[in-house]
This record gives structure tokens, sequence and C-alpha cells, in this order.
């Protein structure tokens, strides 16, 4: 049916049974730019089968193949293995070495006729040069010459045949003829190591060494990545699964879009921006899409380039400038290693459509109320009220364990921390955070001191790597459509918001919210001291007016004695 391992799920995929017929037919619709192409709107075939799980499975490969063939005709196409005049040369000069050693080995064995070797040798020489120069001048082939193909490929070591077969013709010509240039001197060689006509080889003809590649993207790529976890771990805070993840799927984003054997000294900033445009069209979650899951990523790259999936929701800024720093840091590090001379990413950001002050807006008096109301009795209850009256971001929150809750000089704090395998966002997170009178009258320690679990809140780490925060956020994010609390840019995050503006109104200075929050300080004074003692933090908190009533604390102690 189809030679392709390229499949293909979305929701365009369509079999059919015509009347009468118990065969599965196979249809998609044409792109409108390719219509004439093709002379038709609709492509329909027969897939051969009355088996609908055969027809479902032939139709995706079918589909697959077609988008594959959509994006080639609109210009795009999957980067092809490149070949560069270095590969070339060296696979001429493995098979010399192999040539020469060949007959070396020969003289060396027993007793020889030098002089018919010699004259063997010249021959053989004579043929394979002339053959070179009729290629170079007069547009021979190497087919047209048999026996010196023969001697030419014969001298190609296994390891080295594959790549050779993959060659075109005119790519087969160049390695040959770099092959008779690097004979002609080592043959020489060769022959002047005979004295006279004795069987002695003064001297073995060393072999020709290979030339050094300029190193590709992968090369430095790997490199990169083992260097950048190798200084993790010298840190004391390794690279998390998360964080590893968005370098692998970042760098193999760019390998599929320049190939991964393209030398990294020939990427420039044209060549980056380009992948930027390929990024703004990507779908979001593309591992997981129907429509995508089952691509490549070069083959995921030309089917976004033929505007095949731009029905679908795209990356979003954050992402596409995540990616595109941590391709920025790779080439940071390939300039530090003095492969190239500049960082062809650099200054590749896109502009947020929306400050980061303006991203996400704090809950609505309305909404705040009825999320506290509603979250009562919930997996949600002291997550949330965490985040309000501690203004701790959700990782932090979901991670925390019964050992973080802590007691200095009779004062209850969290501890945020990166004990235990816990991740911070930045190096000012750890902090830490007084507990206010609100949430101690709520029963909070007694809840903390009722646990058996290893961390408050009992959210397992994803399976595939990442934050508890990741499986937690997808609950709530549930939660809030279930009872619709939603509203344009009010998300979990907002409750910081809350917290912030709830200290502001309350008059906490600047330097003491921005510690409780653990918000950098991007003065130049904020690098020196060790920040307010927990006493001073705590006296701040107390001045803040949290939206909890005392009738709240007077339920949830019944609610925790029941």
């Amino acid at each position: 049916m189809c030679d392709t391992q390229l499949s293909y799920t979305g929701d365009d995929l369509h079999i059919y049974k015509r009347k009468n017929s118990s065969v599965y037919y196979f249809q998609k619709r044409v792109p409108s730019r390719l219509v004439e192409h093709y002379g038709k709107r609709l492509i329909r075939f027969s897939l051969k089968t009355s088996n609908k799980t055969q027809a479902k499975q032939l139709a995706t490969i079918e589909a697959g193949r077609l988008m594959k063939e959509f994006a080639e005709l609109s210009g795009y196409s999957v980067p092809e293995k490149r070949v560069e005049l270095v590969d070339l040369q060296n696979i001429a000069i493995e098979a010399a070495n192999t040539w020469v050693k060949d007959k070396q080995d020969n003289m060396l064995t027993g007793s020889v006729d030098v002089e018919g070797i010699r004259n063997g040798l010249e021959a053989s020489l004579d043929a394979i040069q002339e053959h070179a120069a009729g290629m170079l001048h007069d547009s021979l082939k190497l087919a047209d010459a048999p026996r010196v193909q023969r001697v030419f490929e014969g001298a190609i070591p296994d390891r080295t045949t594959s790549q050779y077969n993959a060659l075109t013709e005119p790519q087969k010509a160049r390695a040959f003829i770099e092959f008779a240039q690097h004979l002609k001197a080592q043959t020489q060689t060769l022959l002047d190591s005979i004295s006279g006509f004795s069987s002695d080889i003064k001297t073995i003809t060393k072999p020709i060494p290979k030339i050094e590649k300029a190193p590709t993207l992968e090369y430095v790529a790997n490199e990169f990545l083992e260097n950048k976890q190798t200084e993790m771990v010298a840190t004391g805070k390794p690279m998390s699964e998360k964080l590893k993840q968005r370098y692998q799927v970042s760098i193999e984003f760019l390998l599929g879009f320049m190939g991964a054997d393209y030398p990294v000294k020939e990427v420039l900033a044209p060549d980056i921006r380009n992948l930027r445009k390929v990024l703004i069209d990507t779908p979001s979650n593309s591992a997981k899409l129907k429509e995508t899951k089952n691509l490549t990523t070069p083959e995921l790259i030309a089917v976004v380039s033929s505007g095949q999936l731009k029905h679908l929701p795209p990356l979003s800024i954050t992402s596409i400038n995540q990616r595109l720093e941590a391709i920025s840091a790779m080439f940071k590090f390939a300039m530090q290693e003095r492969y190239i001379a500049f960082n062809p990413a650099e200054n590749m950001r896109l502009k947020k459509r929306v400050a980061d002050k303006d991203a996400r807006r704090p809950y609505s008096p309305e909404m705040l109320d009825r999320l506290l109301q509603l979250t009562k009795g919930t997996e949600h209850y002291w997550i949330v009220r965490i985040a309000l009256c501690c203004g701790l971001r959700m990782n932090e929150i979901v991670q925390l364990r019964p050992s973080d809750i802590r007691q200095h000089q009779g004062i209850w704090y969290v501890s945020v921390n990166e004990e235990d395998g816990k991740a911070l966002k930045t190096s000012s997170s750890a902090r830490s955070v007084p507990l206010p009178d609100a949430l101690l009258n709520l029963g909070f320690i007694e809840f903390v001191q009722s646990l058996s679990t290893e961390t408050l809140f009992d959210i397992p780490l994803p399976k595939q790597g990442g934050y508890r925060s990741d499986i937690y956020s997808k609950r709530y994010a549930y939660f809030c459509r279930k009872h619709e609390l939603r509203a344009d840019r009010v998300t979990f995050h907002s409750l910081r918001h809350n917290f912030k503006d709830l200290a502001l109104n309350a008059g906490v200075p600047e330097v003491a919210y921005k510690q409780l929050g653990g918000w950098s300080e991007s003065s130049v004074s904020g690098n020196y001291g060790s920040g307010l003692t927990i006493a001073s933090l705590k006296k701040h908190v107390e001045t803040i007016d949290y939206p909890i009533d005392e009738q709240e604390a007077v339920d949830t102690r019944l609610h925790m004695a029941e």
C-alpha cells in the first residue's frame, strides 16, 4: 500500500464504504493552494480491505504520506542528511589506506616477485589516474571502467560501505577522484620503499590521517548537555527532569530544522529567525495531539511549515522564548569552546503581548470569596489558603513535607528549601515564611501533625519526570472549570497577586513582602545581608487583613475533630 513509517491520526482522517460495498475507502482534502496541482479538491481511493481496524491503520499511513507530500509540494521538506566534501575525502582516504596496506601486506609475506609487484602497482595506478583524469575533463563515469570501479569500491572498508552506497553518482565520482589523488602519493611512497629488486621494504607506509570535520550541531549539543549536567551537579543542584526535558526538546527542534550533521559554525542568525517562525506556528503539546504525536521532529517541522496545523492552538510566547533561550545557551557554550565566533541565537526572544506585571490578575473579591467557600472540605482547602496567606508558589506548596513546618522562638513558619530533592524556581526562592495567625487559628499545625504521608498534600511526582505541580495544576484547573471559577488572566498564580495586594494595602514594606514571596531583589543593596528576621516578618504578616473570618476557624476545627 505505502512503504512509509509516517503516520497520522488527525480529526480529518476519513474512511468510508461505498453503497453496496464492504471495502473501505480513504478520503483526504487537498489544501487549496495545491488543488490546481492535483486537479481535484479531494483525494479518494480504495484501501482494499473490509476490516475496519486494518483500514484505520492503512488510512493513518496514507494520511501521513500525503501530509509529507503536501509539505514538499509547498516548498518545505524534511532535512536530508548533509554530505560535505570532507565526508567524500575521508571515504577516499580510508579506501586509499586500505588498498595500500593490502599491497604492503602481500609484499611482506614470504617470497614475492618484487618486479611483478612493482609493475602491477604501476599498472593499477596508471589505470586509476587515467580514469580519474577522464572523469575530470571528459565527463566519464565510474561505471565506464568496471575494473577500476571494482578496485576502488573493493578497497572501501565495511564500516564505510553504507555511507558510500547512500551517495549520489556525482558524489561517488568525487570520492573516486579524491581516492586517485591520495593513492598516487601513497603508492609512490610504497614503490620508493623497495630497494632495487630486493623484497626488503625499508619503511612501512604510514596511513593518511582522516580529516577532522568541523563540529556538527549534534556533536556540540551532546557536549553542551553533558557539560550543563556536570556544572549543575557541581553546584549541588542537579538538573531536574523538567529542565533536562526542556533542553532536549529545544535542541531536538533545532537539529530537526537544520539537520543533526549541519556544521555549527555555518548556522547564522537568519536560520534561527526562520526556526522561530516555525516555532510560532508549532502546536502546543504536539507530543500528545492526535495529529502530531506520531511524527518525528523533522516531519513535524515540515508539516507545520506547510501550514497544515494552523487550526491548532500554538505554543505560548513563554514556551517559544524558553526554547530559544535553551538554543542560545547551547551556542553560547559553543563560543566558549571556540567552535564559533558569535551566537546566532542571541536576542531572538519574542516580546510578550502582555507585560509580566499584567500577565496575571488577582482574584476579584467576589471570586476569591467563592473560591474560599467552595474549597472547604476539598483537597484544595489548605493549598489555596497557604498561597493566599503566605504568597507561596504552587510547586513550593505541593512539595512541602511535614518537616518543613518548623518553629523558631515560638514562631511557626514554612521553610521553603531544596532539601530531599525539592525544586525551587530561583535561588531567591529559598526562604522562611512565618505562618499568620489566620492560618494557625484554622488548625493548620494540628493538620500537619496528624499526617503520615511523605508530603503535606500527597501529590505524586509525574511518571515522566517534572514537578508535583504538573499533577496538581490539572486538578485545580478541573475544579475551577467545574465551579465556573474562571476569568481572563486569573489562575492559581493569581493568589500570589492577592497576597501582594493585601501586603501593600497593609503598609508592609517592599523589602518585607519581597522576602516573604521569594521575589528577587534587583537592587545592588539586595545582594547584601541575610534579610529580615523571622520575628520581624511575623510582625508584618500580622498587620495584613486576610479574608478569613473567625467563623471559618470554628467550622474548620469542628470538621477536623469529626
